[in-house]
C-alpha cells in the first residue's frame, strides 16, 4: 500500500512537471516569433511598436488594405452565415438515409489547403471553366460583370465575387459543424409546446423567442471564426483578388525586403504598423469568439440525434434541392481542379484553341519538367514536415488539453481559462507573420539556421496545436470520471489508470486530431511561402504557387499545377476520410 501511494504521489508529481514544462514550451513557441519579429523590426526602424501604431494609418496603402481586409472578411462571414444556415437546418431536420456521408462531404473545404481552393476557383472562373462556360465572366470580368464594374463603378467586381465565394466555400462546414448539431438534438415537441403559446403562435414569433435564442450563439460562433480565417486569408487573396491587398497580403509582398539594416526601412515600417494593427484585431476577435463559444458550449443536447429525426419525418423536396445545391458548391471546386489537370489547351493563333485530354501533366509534374522540384520531392518534403508536426503537436496539444481539464476539475477556473486561451494564441498572429518571425529571428539570431532543413516545422507546430486542444479537450471533458475511479477500486497502478479509465475513451478523438493536424500541416501556405524563398524546402502547397506563377506561354503550366494541386487535394481528403471515420456521433467540428 504503501509502495502505491508512493508511485501514485510520483504520478502526480510527474503530472504536474510536464503540464508545466508544456504550457511554457508553447506560449515560448506563440511568442518567439513575435517577439524577434518586433523586435528586429524596431531595431531596423528605430521606432517602438506603439510609435508604428500611430504611422500605420498615416499612410494611404495602409488604409486601403485595412478596409479592404475587413470588407472582404465581414462579408465573407455574411455570405457564409446565409449559405451554410438553410444547408444545416434541412440537414438537421429531417429523417433521411446516408446524412453522415453528407455531412463529411460538407465539411471536406474546411481541412482542404487553402492553394488547392484558390486553384479549384481559378479552374471554375477562368477562360473553359464551369461558370466561364455559364456566361459569368468572373476572371476577366466581361459580359454581365461588365456592365457590372460600369453601372457602379466598381473596381473589379468579379475577382472580389470569386474571393467571398472561396471563403465562403472554404469556411462552410464551420456553419454546419455549429449549427447542425444542437438542431438535429432539438427536441421537437418544445417547438409543438410552444406553437401553443401567444409567443410562438408565428413563424416571427418562433424564431424570436425560440430559434435565435437556441442556435443564435452558434451561428455567430461560426460567423466570427469565419471572419478570422477570412482576415488572415492569403493564397485565396493571392490569387483570386491580384489587384487588391489585404493587411496579409501587404505583409506577405514586403516580407522580403524587411529586417535588413540600412534597405527599405520603409517596408520594416509597414510591416511592424501592419502586423500590429493585425494582432489587436484578431485578438479582440479571439476573446469576442471565446465569449460566444461559452455560451454556446451551455446548450446541450436534449434527445437522442436518431429519435429526434424519427419524429420530424421525411426532407422537403425544398430541403432535397437545398442540399442538393450545397453538395454541388462543395464538390465543384475540387472536380474542377481534377478535370484541368488533365486538359491541355493549345492556341492554333486567332485567338483559337484546340484541347486534349491525357496524363501528360502528371508526368511532368511528378518528374519535374517544369520546376526545379518535381512533385515527388515536394510530396517527401511536405510528408516528413507532416509527421515531425504531428509528433510534437499532438503531444502538446494532448498535454495542453489534460492541463486545461485537470485544472478545471480542480475548480481552478482562472487559471484553466487562462491556460485554453493561451492555446488559441496563435491564431491572433498570422500565418505571414509567424514565417517573418522566425525568418527575422533566424536573421538577426543566427543565419547559419537557414540551412536546416526542419525550419518549416516550427511554424506548423504552432498552427496546428490549437486545433488539437480544441478537439481533445472537449473529449476530456465528456469522460464519465466514474471510470477511472472504477479502475482505482480495482487497485491498479496510477499509469493503469490512465490508460483504462482515460486513454480508452480518447482514441477515436485523438485518431481525428492526427488526421487534422497532418492534413493542416500539409496544406499550410503563409508561413511556408515566407521561409522557403531562403532555402531549398518546397512543399506541395509550395510547388503549386510556383508553378502557377509561371509565364502561361508553356500549355502545359496550368494542367502540371492543377495535377500538382490535385495530388495534395488527394492526399488530404484521405487524412479527412479517415478522421471522420473516428469523429463521434453528435461532434460539432472538433473546434
Amino acid at each position: 500500500m504503501n509502495h502505491f501511494n508512493f508511485e501514485k504521489k510520483y504520478f502526480n508529481y510527474l503530472q504536474k512537471i510536464i503540464a508545466i514544462s508544456a504550457v511554457v514550451i508553447f506560449a515560448v513557441l506563440s511568442f518567439m516569433p513575435l517577439f524577434f519579429a518586433i523586435k528586429r523590426l524596431q531595431t531596423v526602424t528605430g521606432v517602438s511598436v506603439f510609435s508604428a501604431i500611430s504611422t500605420f494609418f498615416d499612410r494611404p496603402a495602409n488604409l486601403e488594405s485595412l478596409s479592404f481586409t475587413l470588407v472582404e472578411a465581414s462579408v465573407s462571414a455574411l455570405a457564409t452565415v446565409l449559405i451554410g444556415l438553410p444547408i444545416a437546418w434541412h440537414l438537421a431536420r429531417s429523417e433521411w438515409k446516408h446524412v453522415r456521408l453528407v455531412r463529411a462531404l460538407l465539411a471536406v473545404p474546411f481541412v482542404t489547403p487553402a492553394i488547392v481552393a484558390a486553384m479549384g476557383f481559378l479552374a471554375l472562373i477562368s477562360e473553359g471553366g464551369l461558370l466561364w462556360s455559364m456566361g459569368i465572366d468572373l476572371r476577366l470580368e466581361t459580359g454581365i460583370i461588365g456592365v457590372m464594374a460600369e453601372t457602379f463603378g466598381w473596381q473589379h467586381p468579379g475577382h472580389f465575387i470569386a474571393l467571398i465565394l472561396a471563403h465562403a466555400w472554404f469556411n462552410l462546414s464551420l456553419v454546419i459543424r455549429f449549427v447542425e448539431p444542437p438542431l438535429a438534438t432539438f427536441d421537437p415537441r418544445w417547438e409543438e409546446q410552444l406553437s401553443l403559446l401567444p409567443g410562438g403562435n408565428s413563424r416571427i414569433n418562433r424564431l424570436r423567442n425560440l430559434w435565435i435564442p437556441f442556435i443564435g450563439p452558434a451561428i455567430l460562433c461560426s460567423a466570427v471564426m469565419t471572419f478570422l480565417f477570412s482576415f488572415t486569408s492569403f493564397a485565396l487573396v493571392k490569387w483570386l483578388t491580384p489587384f487588391s491587398t489585404t493587411m496579409e497580403s501587404s505583409m506577405a509582398n514586403m516580407g522580403g525586403a524587411a529586417g535588413i539594416m540600412g534597405y527599405r526601412v520603409d517596408a520594416s515600417m509597414v510591416i511592424l504598423s501592419t502586423s500590429a494593427v493585425q494582432f489587436l484585431i484578431l485578438m479582440i476577435t479571439l476573446i469576442l469568439l471565446t465569449m460566444l463559444q461559452r455560451r454556446n458550449n451551455s446548450r446541450v443536447s436534449m434527445i437522442s440525434e436518431n429519435v429526434a429525426r424519427n419524429n420530424r419525418g421525411k426532407l422537403s423536396n425544398i430541403g432535397k434541392i437545398t442540399i442538393f445545391s450545397g453538395l454541388i458548391f462543395t464538390l465543384a471546386p475540387m472536380i474542377s481542379i481534377f478535370i484541368a489537370s488533365f486538359r491541355i489547351r493549345t492556341s492554333i493563333g486567332n485567338g483559337q484553341f484546340t484541347e486534349r485530354y491525357s496524363f501528360d501533366a502528371w508526368v511532368a509534374a511528378w518528374q519535374g519538367d517544369l520546376s526545379y522540384v518535381s512533385a515527388s520531392e515536394a510530396l517527401s518534403n511536405s510528408l516528413i514536415y507532416a509527421v515531425v508536426t504531428l509528433l510534437v503537436s499532438l503531444p502538446l496539444g494532448w498535454i495542453l488539453s489534460s492541463t486545461i481539464h485537470s485544472l478545471e476539475k480542480s475548480n481552478r477556473m482562472k487559471l484553466a481559462k487562462f491556460v485554453d486561451v493561451l492555446s488559441m494564441l496563435p491564431l491572433a498572429i498570422s500565418a505571414v507573420m509567424v514565417g517573418l518571425g522566425i525568418l527575422l529571428g533566424i536573421l538577426r539570431y543566427n543565419s547559419s539556421l537557414f540551412s536546416f532543413f526542419l525550419i518549416p516545422v516550427l511554424p506548423h507546430i504552432m498552427l496546428t496545436t490549437p486545433f488539437v486542444v480544441r478537439i481533445m479537450t472537449p473529449a476530456m471533458r465528456a469522460i464519465d470520471p466514474v471510470f477511472e475511479q472504477q479502475a482505482k477500486l480495482l487497485n491498479l497502478s496510477p499509469l493503469q489508470c490512465w490508460w483504462h479509465g482515460r486513454l480508452s475513451f480518447l482514441r477515436g478523438p485523438a485518431i481525428v486530431a492526427a488526421s487534422l493536424t497532418l492534413a493542416f500541416s500539409l496544406g499550410e501556405f503563409g508561413a511556408s511561402w515566407i521561409l522557403v524563398r531562403t532555402g531549398s524546402w518546397d512543399t506541395l502547397s509550395i510547388l503549386v504557387d510556383q508553378l502557377m506563377s509561371r509565364p502561361k506561354f508553356d500549355p502545359m503550366v496550368q494542367p502540371v499545377a492543377m495535377a500538382t494541386a490535385s495530388m495534395l487535394m488527394i492526399l488530404t481528403f484521405i487524412l479527412f476520410v479517415i478522421a471522420e471515420r473516428f469523429r463521434p456521433k453528435g461532434d460539432g467540428g472538433g473546434i
